[in-house]
């Protein structure tokens, strides 16, 4: 299982938008934007909060360490991506102090305790040892942080930490779109937004071969990108422009970034911007998230496109619901870096819902009660340039019977989604809603 190389970039991405970009926000009153990301965003989080955790989290008020997990959401897992690498940052007033990357790997080849993995990865990746590249299983991001770093611990790890963050592979594209292409003429080639992340992955895989360049400095590349986009970011001012304080925030939002802190405080903070990664345990109408986990498909989630139909009839004595999930391989081809997508997908729903049937499923279906939720768990295979539909028919609580409103939250490592989602309420009329989801929605049928 190969990661994509693209560990340089993803560092320096992650100082610009953690360092840099908190400073921005601090010293150049970003904070008054993000109170007109929402409507209601003031009833949220009171600005003196983010005020006070901006510094903080900078090293303006002492040494802050941080567990920086880069994930590769083309090979798609439940907080955003399959770890290949992970970083440690000392920051200091506002300066990183010492930063050190390190291969997942490599770190996983020294760990000597065996754990039991989850029955998904041991029976469909056929591991029987969960370690820290897998440890993010849980869709959870506070809970997955928290785990990921007891593997750290467990494999030898010293380093004690102030939290986690989680980076995907995406904000590199959404970065290139902002800059604009970048040509490294020592290597007569240009990348840009649309195809840069495919374009690194087979420089790193097989173009160095081409170029004659040994396997030890294939990544020498990379080191060439990264300065050309910090050079282009520096000397044209990016950095300053409001184009630059969107790109973050809209990283935040929609999920391609997650933090998890330690101080309780900080962390409600992260929680109330909806910046956590957390599972929804409190929303008390319908609720709805998808949760893939690609097992063995190598790249294919670059690839991949999901449209979701999801249908509830109330006006019988228990809410009959029936949720279909379409999935399109735009692939054809087999090879190095796409091949069947492979997947063990986890649906969660409304605590108390019962599962009568599941369609386009390979296997039993496992059931799990957490987050204040119910979830059934299958494998699935979308062959490469095929199309694939899910079908779950299950019955809400009888609880539900008028809760007509629905929240689905996106997964992150997602970018977007269609959903179209439609009830027969107790008087037998149809309502329906239609929407493109790139972050957590609630779709409002009736107002209360």
């Amino acid at each position: 299982m190969k990661e994509l190389k693209i560990i340089k970039i993803l560092v320096s991405l992650t100082i610009i938008f953690l360092i840099t970009g908190g400073l921005l926000m601090w010293q150049q009153g970003w904070f008054n934007k993000i109170s007109l990301i929402t409507d209601n965003i003031k009833d949220k989080v009171e600005k003196i909060s983010i005020l006070k955790l901006i510094p903080k989290l900078t090293g303006f008020e002492g040494e802050r360490n941080y567990l920086l997990l880069f994930q590769n959401n083309l090979e798609l897992r439940p907080t955003g991506g399959y770890i290949g690498t992970f970083g440690i940052m000392k920051v200091k007033d506002g300066k990183p102090i010492n930063f050190e990357v390190h291969d997942t790997n490599i770190f996983d080849g020294y760990g000597k305790t065996v754990t039991e993995p989850p029955y998904a990865l041991k029976t469909y990746l056929n591991i029987d040892n969960w370690q820290m590249r897998d440890g993010n299983w849980s869709p959870d991001f506070q809970v997955s942080a928290s785990q990921v770093e007891h593997f750290y611990h467990l494999q030898g790890g010293r380093e004690e930490f102030d939290g986690v963050i989680g980076i995907n592979a995406t904000v590199l594209q959404i970065l290139l779109k902002l800059t604009g292409p970048i040509y490294l003429e020592e290597f007569n080639k240009e990348f840009e937004s649309d195809d840069v992340l495919f374009q690194v992955e087979y420089e790193i895989e097989k173009g160095y071969i081409d170029r004659g360049i040994i396997s030890g400095e294939r990544k020498s590349i990379f080191k060439s990108l990264v300065r050309e986009i910090l050079d282009k970011i520096t000397k044209e001012n990016i950095w300053q422009s409001n184009e630059f304080s969107d790109l973050i925030l809209g990283e935040l939002d929609n999920k391609n970034i997650l933090i998890s802190l330690k101080d309780i405080e900080d962390q409600e903070t992260i929680s109330k911007l909806n910046w956590s990664g957390e599972i929804n345990q409190d929303y008390e109408e319908n609720y709805l998230i998808l949760v893939e986990a690609n097992l063995m498909g190598l790249k294919s989630n670059a690839n991949l496109e999901r449209e979701i139909e999801y249908f509830v009839d109330h006006s019988k004595e228990r809410p009959e619901a029936n949720l279909k999930i379409k999935f399109k391989h735009l692939r054809a081809q087999r090879d190095w870096f796409s091949n069947d997508y492979k997947c063990y997908l986890r649906v969660y729903v409304p605590l108390g819902s019962y599962l009568t049937e599941s369609i386009g499923v390979l296997d039993e279906t496992g059931f799990f009660d957490e987050f204040n939720r119910t979830s059934f768990g299958n494998y699935i295979i979308v062959p490469a340039g095929e199309e694939k539909t899910v079908e779950f028919k299950f019955l809400l609580p009888e609880s539900y019977k008028e809760k007509y409103n629905i929240l689905i939250q996106k997964q992150p490592g997602v970018n977007e989604m269609p959903v179209k989602y439609s009830i027969k309420n107790i008087q037998e009329s149809i309502l329906e809603l239609e929407e493109v989801i790139k972050k957590d929605w609630e779709g409002v049928i009736y107002h209360r």
